[in-house]
Order: C-alpha cells, then structure tokens, then sequence
C-alpha cells in the first residue's frame, strides 16, 4: 500500500508542499510568460491595424456663402475652420467653415479683373493672376493671425503688378512654381506664341528669357522642384529643362491620335497626370533609359472615366481625387491603380480643394460650398506597396524599395518590407555558414573524441563565449575586423572550411594512430598547434595568391561590387556569435546518444569515423536540427552585430561583399526619429510584427524538437 499523508514524517509532508509550490509556480511563471508574448503581439497587432484601414468619408456639411462671381481657386486652413475662394472679379474672400450661413470674415481685391489664374503646385494657397495687358501678381493665402485677427492675403513681391513679356503682349497662358523660398518661377505664352519665362525674387530684379513657339499651346505646367517646364500642343507634349532662366528643349512626346489632353502636376518632383479626352488618367514621370532620361507613361489608373472629370491633387502628398460630372468620386495614391475610395458626392460642381493635410475637401456648386471630412491617414502604405515591385517617380523600373527619409523636398515615402526581410535572412544565413561548420566540427571532436576530463572544462569555457555583449562583438566588427577581411579576403573565405577540415582530421588521425590511452590534454595540445598553424598559412599566403590569380587584391579587383562592410563581415561576427549556441546544443544531442549505440558498431567491425557518420550523428540529427535551427532563430533576431557590422543598406542582393540592412538593425536605426502616429511609425511596428513572428516561429519549432529528443533518449538511456 501507498503511504498516505497521515503516515508520513513531517520532514516528507513539507517536501512534498514545497515540490507542489514550486510546481505551481513554475505553471503560472510559464502561463505568465505565454500572457506577455500574447500582449507583446496583441499590442503591435493594434498599432499596425491601422495601416490596413480603407480611405473613409464623412457627410457633407453644406455651407451657404454670399458669392457674386463664379469660383477660380478654393482652399481651406489646415485645422478646416477658415476656407478662402478667388472670384473672377480678382477678390479673395475668406469664410469660416464653422458657419451653415457664413458671411466673409475678410474680402480684398487681389487683382482687378484677371483674365488667367494659376496655382503653384505642391505648395498650397499660393497663387498667380495676370490681368489683360499680361501684368501679374503672385498672392498667397495667410492664415497664421487667424487666432487673433482676421485672415489676409500676402504678397511676396509686392501688390504692384510686374510683367514677364518684355514687349508687354497680352498672355494666353500661365504657371507658377516656387523653386525655393521666397523665389518664383513664372512661364507664360504670349498671344502672339512666344513662351516668356522668368525668375523672381523680392531680394534680386527679374530675370527674363523667351522662345518663339510653332504652333498654339493648349497648357503649360511647372514642376513643383522647378526643374521642368511641360508644354501641351494639341497631342504633344514637350518637356524642357529650365537652367537657371534658359530652356533647354529636352524631347517631344506624342501622347495619342486624339485631343484634347489635360495636364495636372503631382507634389514634390516632376511627375504628370495626363487626363486623356476619354477620360482616363496616366502617370508620366522621366525614366533614364539608355543612359538619357525620357518621358513615359508609367501607370494607368482604374477608375469610371468620363471626359471632362476635374481631377486635383493634394498640396503635399502624391493623392489625388477625380470627379465625374455626375458626381462620381474616387481618390487615388500614385502608387497602385485601384481606387482607395469610391463615393458619390453633388453633381455640378464648379471647383474643388483638399485641405492641406488631405483631411478634408471643400467643393462649390451653385448652391455654396460643401465640406466633407477624409480619414486617409496612410495613402503611401498599401498591401502593394508593402510587398510588391512598385514603379516610384524617377526610377528606371519597379522596384522594391525601403527609402523612409530623404533631404529632398521631392521626397517620396517607400515602405517596401521585402529588402529588410531580404537582409534578415541574408545575414543570418552567411552566419549558419560561417557557424555550422566550426560548432558542428567543435562539437563531434568534443563530444566523441576528446577525453572526459578536458570535455569537463573545454564545454563550459566555450558555453560562456555565449555571454560576451554582441555589442562588443558589433562594436570590434565593424572598427578592427571589417579592414582585416578586406585585405585578407581570400584567407577569410577559405578558413571555416580550412579549420573544420583540419580538426575532424587531427580527431580521426588521433583516434587510429596515437596509443589508445593519452593523458588529458594531450590531444588539445596537439589540437591547437594545427589550428594556430592553418590560420597563419591562410593569412600569409592569402594576399599574395590573390596577387596571382587576380593580378591585384581581391577587393580591387571586385572593384564597386565590395562594400568593406558587407554580409561576409556580419556572418563572420555573428557566426562566432552564434557557435557557442549551436555548439552547446549539438554536442549534447551527440552526448546524449547510448554509448551501446557506438559499442555494437564497433564491435561489429565499423571505424570511428564510420561510426560517428552513420551512427552517431543519424541518432542525434534531431537534436542537431534543434541546434541549428535556434542558432537561426538568434541570427534572424540579431540587432547590434548587423547595426555596426554591416552600411545598413537596404538592398536586395545576394552577393556576400555587398551590405544590407536586417529588420532588427531598421528597427533600432529608424525608431528614435519616426513621428508617432505616421506611417513611418506604423510600418516600424509592422516591421516588429514580422520579425516577432519569425522569430517565434522558429524558436517555437526548435524548441518543441529538443524537448522531444530529450525525452527519447531519456527513456533510452534508463531502459535496462
């Protein structure tokens, strides 16, 4: 019979209470730690939802306004409180938003009677009105003192109107572009079909150049980075190349058989969307094709197309809404050709203007003006974006990319996850290779060839490896090691393989020549010898065998396609990262396999090298595919080694000379300086999301393997 609790000494009593107090609370420390890893994925899972969210618009708030001529310009402030409209009488009027019947908070006379009126693109409320004669003014809406006093209208070169044509012919067309702060670019065409151009500034008098044109001008559009002069002739269009005040026609471009055609420029560098007669919208952007850069049509937008749709876009962002005549609505980013809206807004309407933030929208019908709020937060973040090629302003071809900030003002945010993902795996498989073969190599010399006693002290001084700060070891990487690959290149390629050869060699060598019983150590002395003796031979003759065989140095000879920090650097540092790891638990899967395994081998007349081959390392293979695949589970996770051991680029490119940049590594580099809340900010817990389920993926599998071998060889091991 079993003792029951009554029989028990007290002494086993408390034992007892103590095994199950322990036992419940090593239950409750593991559900504790499975609740975290839960609310770690619950909460970046929150943050990226966002992201995925669809464009969304509110209800139209109407807003009855006492105008007596029709709209050629609307706008609005960025907290959506004040909008502003231009008349064809030349007045600017400011309204409050706030108001169902809204009076003008202000009204000034901009210009008298202006005949063209244009609006500078990618910057928002800031405009040019030229009048009969050709004089101009350039006006910009103010809404800094609204706080406190009435909005008004500025004038950044004063409110007498200049002229561009120094004959002082009339204009029949005209466009602004603010090149930098406080300089202007206007380019008109004359009536008698000379194409006037000049530079303006409050600091410096007018600088002014013409070309006579062959035939009528349709439209004209500066680029918002003021480098581009597109003309619209029927069905062609010429693009010119402004240098300082000269043009410089780069090429001509047939756009189809019909006309006419409707040109409208997107924010921040030179691209165009064409509005062909049938309705449909293309984006044109310079592509460097053959070594010149040539205007092409770059993406079709899906949408119901009708002539005669009024397409604007956004002040800042590369958004852009078309309205049919009917009222059909849809707004697009430059980036995919589907929709990120569709919606039915009033028909008739006369003019229409985004917010600033492209938060809102503003439209005038005959009736006053409608205001509807947009949550499009994250047009430049879509499933297409994130994981497909995408064809961005300038480049030759679709591409991923990861470009989250740039100094430019034609900055184009690129969100590709695909390049770090890419340099995630890249770096952390030139580390396995660097790793597998020395652990692996370390661990059959030490788990079946090496004496028990040095096994004892040799395991553990290896296993502490494992505890060096991989700072330390980024840190060292990238300041000494780098220049020593770099220059010993050819020795350092050659010498996982050179060393794993040469201790499975001196483990079997020992094992069939020497006498079968050898003081501790001997071996190891031995050992190191060999090993120390194989570096020196590879590091000597290294350079001078690239000499031979290349006629320089290797990474001259590479010549741009050799980064010195590149993924060699980082799998090497983070392969001696790595081997403790993989050591450790390779060589107890080998250790744990049963001696009588090994004996009947041998008795049976096999080698120990042909025991180890097809006995022992067949038995610990499990064991061994959890070493290794934990060992890949820390690669993929790495920070520090990849951040400071490799240029962080993001590029996808298998070579081993050239850098990358690993999820981790973005993480760290680019979350001190992502605004919360925006797209950057988002697509970094996004980038956290991926890298938390690969790595819980992999650690999770190992994991389940070496408990499962553990357990088999228990069980073997105390069998009779």
């Amino acid at each position: 019979m079993a003792q029951t609790t009554v029989n028990q000494h007290p002494r086993d009593r408390l034992r007892a209470r103590i095994d199950r107090s322990v036992q419940a609370a090593v239950t409750v420390s593991g559900l504790l730690v499975l609740m975290t890893l839960m609310l770690i994925f619950v909460y970046l899972l929150f943050a990226v939802l966002p992201l995925f969210k669809p464009a969304a618009m509110g209800q139209a708030k109407p807003l009855t306004i006492n105008a007596s001529a029709p709209a050629l310009a609307l706008g609005m402030d960025v907290q959506q409180r004040i909008g502003y409209r231009i008349d064809a009488q030349g007045q600017g009027q400011f309204y409050p938003l706030t108001q169902q019947n809204a009076h003008p908070l202000t009204q000034q006379t901009l210009l008298a009677k202006p005949t063209l009126l244009t609006q500078a693109a990618g910057e928002r409320d800031l405009f040019a009105l030229a009048q009969a004669d050709g004089r101009f003014i350039v006006a910009s809406a103010d809404f800094a003192a609204a706080g406190t006093s009435a909005p008004q209208w500025l004038f950044p070169l004063g409110q007498r109107p200049l002229t561009l044509d120094k004959q002082g012919r009339a204009l029949t067309l005209l466009t602004l572009a603010e090149a930098r702060r406080g300089q202007y670019l206007l380019a008109g065409v004359t009536e008698d079909r000379r194409l006037v151009f000049g530079r303006f500034g409050s600091d410096h008098p007018p600088q002014l150049s013409e070309i006579t044109l062959d035939s009528a001008v349709q439209q004209l559009v500066l680029t918002p980075d003021g480098r581009q002069l597109y003309l619209l002739a029927g069905n062609r269009l010429a693009r010119y190349q402004i240098n300082d005040t000269q043009l410089q026609l780069k090429e001509t471009r047939t756009l189809g058989e019909q006309s006419p055609y409707q040109l409208t420029a997107l924010p921040g560098g030179s691209a165009l969307l064409i509005e062909a007669p049938d309705g449909s919208v293309r984006e044109w952007f310079d592509v460097e094709k053959d070594r010149r850069w040539q205007l092409m049509p770059v993406q079709h937008f899906d949408h119901q197309s009708e002539p005669q749709d009024l397409l604007v876009a956004e002040p800042y962002r590369r958004v852009f809404a078309t309205l049919r005549p009917d009222g059909g609505f849809s707004l697009f980013s430059s980036i995919q050709p589907q929709p990120l809206l569709n919606g039915r807004l009033s028909a008739g309407v006369q003019q229409m203007a985004f917010a600033p933030r492209g938060d809102g929208l503003l439209l005038e019908t005959a009736q006053g003006w409608q205001h509807y709020a947009i949550d499009n937060p994250y047009p430049d973040v879509t499933w297409r974006s994130l994981w497909h090629k995408v064809w961005y302003e300038n480049y030759p071809e679709p591409a991923y990319v990861w470009q989250s900030t740039s100094g430019e003002d034609s900055y184009q945010a690129k969100f590709s996850l695909m390049p770090v993902i890419f340099g995630t795996f890249k770096a952390a498989a030139y580390a396995m290779l660097f790793a597998i073969p020395l652990a692996l190599a370390g661990a059959v010399y030490t788990a079946y060839f090496m004496s028990a006693g040095l096994r004892r002290v040799i395991k553990p001084a290896i296993e502490v490896m494992g505890a060096l700060p991989t700072v330390v070891i980024g840190l060292v990487a990238g300041i000494w090691l780098a220049p020593v690959i770099e220059y010993y290149l050819l020795a350092v390629l050659s010498l996982p393989l050179l060393l794993a050869a040469v201790v499975l060699a001196c483990g079997a060598l020992m094992n069939r020549f020497a006498p079968r019983r050898l003081p501790p150590g001997v071996d190891l002395l031995i050992l190191l010898p060999l090993i120390v003796l194989t570096v020196w031979l590879a590091f000597s003759v290294g350079p001078w065998l690239e000499v031979k065989l290349f006629g320089e140095p290797l990474h001259f000879w590479l010549g741009d396609d050799y980064d010195q920090r590149n993924a060699l650097v980082v799998g090497v540092a983070m392969g001696f990262a790595l081997v403790p790891i993989i050591f450790s638990l390779a060589e107890d899967a080998l250790f744990s396999v049963p001696a009588t395994l090994s004996q009947g081998s041998l008795a049976l007349g096999a080698t120990q090298w042909q025991t180890v081959i097809r006995v022992v390392l067949p038995s610990a293979s499990a064991g061994i595919f959890s070493a290794l695949m934990i060992g890949f589970g820390r690669a993929v996770g790495e920070t520090m080694i990849v951040l400071m051991a490799t240029g962080n680029t993001p590029v996808i490119d298998g070579s081993l000379f050239q850098g990358l940049r690993a999820l981790a590594a973005n993480i760290a580099i680019e979350m001190p300086e992502a605004v919360a809340g925006s797209s950057h900010y988002r697509v970094l817990f996004l980038t956290a999301l991926v890298l938390f389920i690969f790595t819980f993926v992999f650690n999770t599998l190992a994991e389940a393997i070496r408990l499962r071998l553990r357990e088999r060889y228990t069980l073997n091991q105390e069998a009779p």
